[in-house]
């Protein structure tokens, strides 16, 4: 993606319309009008939503069992709903202005008895404790700009 990158803007969620209850309940056979319409109120008045000119993204805390905010589930999505041919600068920028820059999150690829494959999103999980290193993955930094000087497919484009 060549497209420059713009700051996230808080945004406010419209009302749960009686569309969002009927495409949940069309998901859930067996639940009830009134307990969708208490669960899509709920996640309403518990989430945040900012956007920007390319991605609206969903903030969900995620509480230990003590009730401490211990993550963040960020929701990423295209504002226009079509897939997302991702840029990985992209992801982190919305990591870091959402929850930290020393915060650390992961990406699932589920057991196929949890996955969720309902529309063009991604699912980010983010710790929200800077210091909380995740016990796997680089062990230091190591970041390059284009210097023009790799060899192809070794290269890195411009920040």
């Amino acid at each position: 993606m060549s497209q420059k990158w713009r700051p996230l803007q808080r945004a406010s969620l419209r009302g749960v319309t009686e569309a969002d209850i009927e495409a949940t309940l069309s998901k859930i056979p067996g639940e009830s009008r009134e307990g969708v319409k208490a669960a899509l109120d709920h996640e309403a008045e518990n989430c945040e939503y900012w956007i920007n000119d390319l991605y609206q993204v969903q903030v969900r805390p995620l509480e230990d069992d003590n009730g401490n905010v211990a993550a963040k589930h960020l929701n990423i999505r295209r504002r226009d709903g079509r897939p997302i041919f991702r840029d990985w600068r992209h992801f982190q920028w919305i990591k870091n202005q959402l929850v930290g820059e020393e915060c650390e999150g992961l990406e699932i690829y589920p057991a196929e008895s949890r996955l969720s494959d309902t529309s063009n999103k991604y699912h980010l999980f983010v710790y929200t404790d800077p210091a909380y290193r995740i016990p796997f993955g680089m062990s230091k930094r190591d970041v390059m700009d284009d210097t023009g000087t790799r060899k192809p497919g070794f290269r890195q484009r411009k920040f």
